[in-house]
């Protein structure tokens, strides 16, 4: 490239074309006219082919950028570095570095010349320059970087230097720390209140070079002075500028002839010391900050409500413009000091200052004037002509009226639209009659809440409390006296207080919600574990002379039998610990006890759990061992083998259960680890996304401090699958107490919601944290670190093997092998023996069951236990398809009559049966919680075709069979249409009884009608 560049001259050496490309201005004169000649860089037209490109670069930065080369570091900048140039402008452009900073060259040589061995960048974070801007070296802080830049050589040649000015940014902060100690100061007397404001005004000695405080007293003695000294900064005891006390009316010594200058404005005033009066005034005071003199003095009234507290007198910073900012910082503090100064005098002078108001306006009507103005409240008068005739200042602060408009209908417009019309109609009904009325009215007026009660201090509407009544004259009334308070914080507490009752409500319905899942959960594989217990109790009754063939297909019932009742203890067991691991992290009793170990060990072992449950689903486990990052490569590490594995356990357990429905069901359990937090790990999903910590400096402390030049280690996992994903917005609900991904994820997957949560915990209290990526309809990782340390292991310690796989072959409909439930309209009816009751033989019964384990448990017995005919549904819309095909439905069979059986949600048809017609149904077992279309609802429309005349015959009876065993939830399903509520567990012995009492009680109510 740089041959084409010589071939056509533009960057041949010699020739200074190349500065064409470089817009013609002011600024690009000087720099193209610089003295290059002189220096080490040799005229501009000799310059190499990187240095041309980095001045190019330079003068084309939106940002304030110089470029140093050379040795001699020869500088030359644009534009927009000029503002950060002041006073060495243009005399920098060409020169050396050493001759424009001599102070600073010293100190950062170091620094650069390192970083150029290391090719590092160097930051430079608010440093202070005092800049020639207004006539006086002005005080300004800068943000910028050196970066070191290579030439033609390859070598570090130079430095491209960009800068920030950061100015208004540290001043913010400097002055606000005054604000805030005001603000911060407790409720304290008088006299101590004002030295605490003296103090904090010490915080800031460069924006405040000398300070005074006066106290006024409005009560003192005619003639006697009303002005106090109170607290100075950097001005000597009995120095003239500083009375100890004076007349704030008559005085002419120190300030106070200006103090009633700045009285008359009610802002700060500021004074010039340049003046030949306040030079000699000023004259023997001790400046702090830089020591210079202060070209302003700020006289700053405190009042409240027209009433005068005090004034403040401050040195302005002689290396700052006095602007706006300023102002406004001096503002800021004076707004605070005269809030807890007039709460500080409150309680020792509100009775005093109250009962000499008070006797005041017995003397005349103009004390009672007074009085108004300086009463807590607002007061106003309005005339029948609807104008004020008189109001106070408070009225017009609490309102936010505009005082020059007196009008009533101008009055209106300082409230909020919706309140107006009310006001109006106020108005004329106590004009009308109406005797005295109290209402609280929203302003138009905005209002900010206190700062620290509030996280997010937004302004809004300001309310007020007015109690308004007419004066009464010949029955007649003349005009309408009202008072008007600030309930602005009242009403924004009790807004506090219903969201705070709402946030409570809600941890009340999340908690009863993790309840009934929990009972769910628990109640269904311990009703499979009754109902198994029972057949296999019962299966000892067969006949000593049966065949061996006979006692062999007993023996392999009940092993089945026992391995159902295995897998339902291990689901109640995963509940109850996380019940229990949930109620010890709540009480804080959950401790952390490293031990040494392997982590791929306590992988393997954890893989071996699921040998089992993988192999009925037909799920593929891999184990992934990562290559370790840098230089770490550790087998051996203090590690929590139990906490880690109950991470380990929850989020594969997850991936099993929400992959066992997927036609592709694998899992891969990937770990490694790395020498930093957050790690970023990519999955097949994408990467991860961590959950911000509830404590982002946790570390884990149960680990013992780091040694020397040790570095930190931490161990990562993720547990990915091919499962169903998760939405964007479903991951909003993830890793939270009693939460799942939906409302429903209970009913179709179980869990109690809270695996999540407690892994996040458990990760946390271990200095790591939790994260998820995820693609829906495609699966989810789930992943999460701890912190370890390394550890000394056996020498003869080897990784175990990194790749553990389980599965089994599969049916073309993804059951296991060997599970695959069979149709009752499949199986002919069975014998076996008597129930509690006997039941009429032929008994058809529809059981409408999700769980695939509760079909075929309580069918099987059903058939076997009395003669019955069962009919299994797998949810509530299924059910009705059914129903339609049997004789209990007019017209049904499929003989004709009613061809549009009731219908699920979405237009669901259930798959019409093989059989022409299905005998009439004589009793429904219907769960509740389903999946479609759920047992309430389908109970609802059972009852709706049977008033609607669309089955015939009688009433046909429904027992709910349910682990939601609440009352409220027992009177729903009744409502619903329920005839009977079974909890579950149940044996098949419970269920016969309760439907022979539901039967009866029917024929009873059939009997009696008769």
């Amino acid at each position: 490239m740089n041959n084409a560049a010589d071939d056509n001259g533009f960057f041949a050496r010699g020739s200074s074309s190349w500065t064409s490309v470089i817009p013609r201005t002011a600024h690009n004169d000087i720099f193209r006219n610089a003295d290059y000649a002189s220096t080490s860089l040799g005229p501009i037209a000799d310059w190499g082919h990187a240095l041309r490109l980095y001045a190019s670069m330079a003068l084309s930065d939106n940002r304030g950028a110089i470029v140093y080369w050379g040795p001699d570091k020869v500088a030359f900048y644009n534009a927009k570095a000029v503002e950060c140039l002041q006073g060495v402008h243009p005399f920098l452009m060409g020169r050396s570095y050493y001759e424009a900073f001599p102070e600073l060259s010293q100190s950062l040589a170091p620094q650069l010349e390192h970083a150029a061995a290391n090719g590092e960048t160097v930051e430079m974070d608010n440093i202070l320059l005092f800049l020639k801007r207004n006539g006086y070296p002005e005080e300004a802080y800068f943000v910028g970087q050196f970066i070191p830049i290579r030439g033609d050589s390859g070598t570090v040649e130079g430095w491209y230097n960009t800068v920030t000015e950061s100015t208004a940014q540290v001043l913010f902060e400097r002055r606000r720390r005054v604000v805030d100690r005001i603000a911060a100061i407790p409720p304290l007397p008088v006299t101590e209140t004002l030295s605490m404001f003296v103090d904090a005004l010490r915080l800031n000695p460069h924006d405040i070079t000398a300070a005074l405080l006066y106290s006024f007293d409005e009560l003192a003695p005619e003639g006697a002075a009303n002005l106090h000294l109170h607290g100075s900064i950097g001005i000597p005891e009995g120095h003239r500028i500083a009375p100890a006390e004076a007349h704030l009316e008559t005085g002419q010594n120190g300030l106070v002839p200006w103090f009633r200058r700045a009285l008359l404005t009610g802002k700060p005033h500021v004074l010039k010391t340049t003046e030949a009066v306040l030079r000699e005034l000023c004259h023997g005071i001790i400046w702090c900050g830089y020591g210079e003199s202060s070209r302003d003095l700020v006289i700053c009234p405190l009042a409240i409500s027209g009433n005068v507290l005090g004034f403040l007198v401050q040195g302005a910073n002689p290396r700052r413009p006095y602007d706006e900012t300023m102002e406004n910082s001096i503002v800021d503090a004076t707004r605070q000091m005269e809030v807890k100064w007039i709460n500080a005098i409150a309680a020792q002078q509100a009775k005093l200052r109250e009962l000499v108001l008070e006797q005041r306006a017995t003397d005349s009507e103009s004390r009672l004037q007074h009085m108004a103005h300086h009463a807590p409240m607002g007061m106003c008068q309005i005339g029948t002509d609807h104008k004020i005739q008189f109001a106070n200042d408070q009225f017009y602060e609490i309102t936010g009226h505009d005082r020059s408009k007196p009008d009533l209908s101008e009055f209106r417009k300082s409230l909020a639209a919706d309140e107006r019309d009310r006001s109006l109609q106020t108005a004329e009904g106590l004009l009308s009659g109406d005797t005295r009325i109290v209402q609280e009215i929203r302003l138009e007026r905005r209002w900010t809440p206190p700062a620290g009660e509030r996280s997010e201090a937004a302004a809004i509407n300001a309310w007020m409390q007015v109690i308004a009544f007419p004066l009464i004259e010949d029955g007649k009334p003349k005009l309408l006296m009202a008072y008007v308070s600030d309930i602005s914080h009242q009403k924004w507490a009790e807004d506090v207080q219903t969201r705070t009752a709402a946030a409570a409500t809600l941890a009340k319905q999340r908690q009863e919600e993790f309840i009934d899942v929990t009972s769910h959960e628990m109640r269904n594989p311990l009703s499979a574990i009754t109902q198994l217990a029972d057949g296999i109790a019962r299966s000892l009754h067969a006949t000593p002379g049966d065949e061996p063939a006979v006692w062999h297909d007993v023996v392999q019932e009940n092993a089945a039998a026992a391995g159902t009742i295995l897998a339902c203890a291990a689901h109640q067991k995963r509940i109850i610990d996380d019940v229990l691991m949930l109620s010890r992290l709540e009480s804080h009793m959950l401790s952390i006890a490293p031990v040494v170990a392997q982590p791929s060990k306590v992988v393997a072992d954890t893989i071996r759990m699921f040998d089992g449950e993988a192999e009925m689903t037909g799920t593929k486990i891999e184990v992934v061992k990562e290559e370790s990052h840098g230089t770490w490569d550790v087998d051996w590490m203090l590690l929590d083998t139990s906490r880690l594995t109950q991470i380990l356990i929850n989020l594969i357990s997850n991936a099993v259960k929400f992959t066992a429905s997927q036609p592709e069901r694998n899992i891969k359990v990937v770990f490694g680890q790395i020498p930093r937090r957050l790690p970023q790990l990519k999955t097949a999903f994408g990467d991860v996304e961590w959950i911000p910590p509830k404590d982002p400096g946790r570390s884990n402390t149960a680990l013992p401090e780091l040694k020397r030049d040790e570095e930190e280690l931490y161990l990562y996992f993720y547990v990915q699958d091919t499962g169903l994903g998760v939405t964007p917005h479903q991951r909003g609900r993830l890793f939270k107490r009693f939460s799942q991904a939906t409302a429903k994820t209970h009913i179709a997957y179980g869990g109690s919601g809270l695996g999540l949560y407690i892994c996040r915990e458990l990760a946390e209290k271990q200095g790591g944290g939790v994260g998820v990526a995820s693609r829906s309809g495609q699966g989810s990782a789930f992943a999460f670190y701890i912190e370890t340390r390394a550890a000394p292991g056996p020498a003869h310690s080897r990784p175990r093997a990194t790749t553990v796989s389980s599965g089994l072959g599969l049916t073309p409909h993804g059951h296991a092998v060997g599970t695959e439930p069979q149709s009752a309209a499949q199986q002919p009816p069975s014998g076996g023996g008597g129930g509690a009751r006997q039941l009429r033989a032929g008994l058809h019964i529809l059981l409408v069951e999700d769980s695939l384990v509760n079909q075929r448990v309580l069918a099987k017995q059903l058939r076997t236990r009395v003669k019955c005919t069962v009919t299994v549904a797998n949810h509530g819309a299924e059910a009705l398809g059914i129903l339609a095909q049997t004789a209990s439905w007019r017209g049904g069979g499929g003989g004709g009559g009613d061809r549009n059986p009731p219908q699920a949600p979405g237009d669901y048809r259930a798959e019409p049966t093989k059989m022409m017609m299905m005998p009439r149904v004589d009793v429904v077992l219907m769960d509740v919680e389903m999946p479609i279309m759920d047992g309430l609802a389908c109970s609802r429309r059972i009852r709706g075709c049977e008033a609607e005349g669309r089955v015939g015959g009688r009433r046909l009876p429904i027992i709910a069979v349910t682990a939601n065993v609440r009352q409220e939830q027992k009177e729903t399903a009744v409502a619903a249409g329920v005839d009977s509520v079974l909890s579950k567990p149940i044996t098949v012995g419970e269920v016969l009884a309760r439907i022979e009492e539901v039967l009866g009680s029917l024929r009873d109510e059939a009997a009696g009608c008769e």
